[in-house]
């Protein structure tokens, strides 16, 4: 009997195949919309290499003496200093694509940086500081930029981000591609009528949850393939991102039910259920990238969406992740609750009918 009443369900949720087939082409199309939209956010920025840095000189500085040698080590560091007579040095910054400027007056020196490469300008204040410190304690000969390169989360870009991100706001939206069958469960009276059958609670919750369940996988899989092929999204690890993906569609189906059990109301368990992960998505990453966002690291870590999107973002970038646990653990814990909440929901009304 449950085996057919599933198998029911799921024809009932392809009759209406509206909804899924929105399941398929959403995730892609706004995904590619904002990819591009906000593709600048993401680039990464790249250290300065060499550049060009203008200087001005006034003819009775007692700095003379030391501008050859500082010419010398500027271009062992990638900094070539090139003198400007005339002109402001706001002026020749912008006329000549500097990356900085300095102006030596009699006994001191000033230092400006180009608005348009800041990089570049701090990498010029730096080399200035350590050679006028090299040629206070007498050493010249090895003056030099360091730079280290501590490990670091690989970048992002745009595509594989939104092409992840979306594929998970859609998973937690799964009651949408529930509608077409609690409507028709509601239109023909399905609930009472298995109040007489021989099903329990939870095999009636059961075949609601399996059949949504399924659905919404094999739409958003659909999804998740077009990203790759036509957006160029990276996945990671295929296998453990397909696993947190669908723990957190069974997750979202689960809490949806649930709220249909509680409201009655296909209407308002939509209603709700959108209200509340929309909320999630706007702290968790969804709409502002999780990278750039000013939210509290506490309140994003109450969200159940960002462990989903921060696992599945790492996952692509690094081939690994620190959340992968809880993208799992946390959905499986919302997933039982939900179910037992729903079964005992379903439990009450029945006795009272």
């Amino acid at each position: 009997m449950i085996g057919y009443l599933i198998k029911n369900n799921f024809k009932i949720m392809f009759r209406n195949g509206i909804n899924l087939v929105i399941y398929i082409i959403g995730p892609v199309i706004i995904s590619a919309v904002l990819a591009s939209a906000f593709s600048s956010l993401f680039e990464s920025h790249e250290g300065a290499s060499e550049f060009k840095a203008g200087y001005s000189i006034e003819e009775e500085s007692d700095l003379y003496p030391y501008i050859d040698i500082l010419k010398d080590i500027g271009e062992e560091n990638g900094v070539y200093f090139v003198e400007y007579e005339t002109g402001t040095a706001e002026e020749s910054m912008n006329a000549y694509d500097l990356g900085g400027f300095v102006e030596f007056g009699r006994d001191s020196y000033t230092v400006y940086r180009s608005e348009d490469a800041k990089t570049e300008g701090i990498v010029l204040d730096y080399l200035m500081n350590a050679f006028f410190t090299a040629m206070i304690s007498g050493s010249t000969e090895d003056v030099r930029i360091h730079v280290e390169h501590p490990d670091y989360a690989p970048a992002i870009d745009s595509t594989d981000y939104y092409g992840i991100i979306y594929i998970v706001y859609f998973g937690w939206l799964a009651i949408v591609c529930a509608a077409g069958l609690l409507t028709n469960e509601r239109k023909h009276n399905i609930p009472e009528r298995l109040q007489v059958s021989n099903l329990s609670a939870f095999q009636i919750y059961m075949s609601r949850l399996v059949p949504l369940v399924a659905s919404v996988s094999i739409s958003l899989g659909i999804a998740a393939v077009f990203n790759s092929l036509l957006l160029g999204v990276h996945w990671g690890n295929i296998l453990l991102s397909s696993v947190i993906v669908l723990v957190l569609i069974i997750a979202a189906s689960s809490f949806g039910l649930m709220l249909y059990e509680f409201t009655s109301s296909t209407v308002a368990a939509i209603f709700i259920a959108f209200a509340l992960i929309w909320t999630m998505g706007f702290i968790g990453g969804t709409f502002e990238s999780y990278i750039l966002s000013s939210m509290p690291e506490w309140l994003k870590h109450l969200m159940p969406i960002y462990h989903s999107n921060r696992a599945l973002v790492e996952l692509s970038s690094m081939g690994k992740s620190d959340y992968v646990t809880s993208a799992i653990s946390v959905p499986v814990v919302i997933t039982a609750v939900c179910s037992a909440l729903s079964v005992g929901a379903a439990e009450v009304k029945r006795r009272v009918r």
